[in-house]
């Protein structure tokens, strides 16, 4: 069974009834495919923004009008520990373990807002798009989109996952959309390779073309390079 860490708060207060209701509290399950069902009950942070991270992946999330709030994501650690942040400042911990992990690869890319980008993923003659129909088939080498961009300061990110730890099986690249509000601008994209249960953490920078070109798409490619290399014995 899942247990719950810990609750880290603002400050040391007086341990009052009110403020025990308010702990949020997080619990986590394994669930199929090598997933983690997140179970999420703040009552006190009603309709807030969160963020969700586990080992360098990050999301948002949004509560609902009663606090809670339920999350499916791809696990990346076999033993997996999962932090919930809130706005002000509070934050939840959990672990579990996923032992479906040790057969499998995932890798996982985000960049912050407003970038707008898509993974994509060659295997076999086949193209897999997290912006694709094929998204949401295919068992576990689908692409999956986490993230809420209804709320302020949105943090999105896709992972692709396929069976085995043979990285050459896969050719990945990131398509960035160029926009009038990126263009000319440089960010910092961030990548987490996962493989067998381990994860290695990147950093990408990203470098938009000048304005004049927005509706183009910058590809990235070689992504797994920096990280193999890292992960090498």
């Amino acid at each position: 069974m899942p247990q719950l860490m810990g609750i880290t708060p603002v400050a040391a207060t007086a341990d009052t009834g009110s403020q025990t209701a308010c702990v949020p509290t997080v619990t986590l399950a394994a669930a199929e495919d090598a997933s983690i069902d997140l179970a999420l009950d703040a009552p006190c942070n009603q309709g807030q923004r969160v963020v969700i991270r586990h080992a360098g992946l990050s999301f948002t999330a949004k509560t609902g009008p009663d606090g809670k709030l339920a999350q499916r994501l791809p696990a990346l650690d076999d033993e997996a520990l999962v932090a919930v942040y809130f706005e002000n400042s509070e934050m939840a911990l959990a672990t579990v373990s996923v032992p479906e992990m040790a057969g499998l690869t995932r890798f996982a890319f985000q960049a912050p807002f407003p970038v707008q980008f898509d993974l994509r993923a060659e295997e076999a003659g086949r193209v897999y798009s997290g912006r694709g129909a094929q998204a949401a088939q295919d068992g576990s080498r689908k692409i999956r989109l986490l993230g809420t961009a209804s709320v302020s300061d949105p943090i999105l990110s896709q992972v692709y996952t396929f069976p085995g730890t043979d990285l050459t099986a896969a050719n990945l690249t990131v398509e960035l959309r160029i926009t009038p509000e990126t263009c000319g601008n440089s960010y910092l994209g961030e990548t987490v390779l996962s493989r067998g249960g381990n994860t290695v953490r990147g950093s990408l920078p990203l470098s938009l073309p000048l304005c004049g070109t927005a509706g183009d798409i910058l590809v990235l490619k070689n992504l797994l390079g920096p990280l193999t290399l890292a992960a090498s014995d």
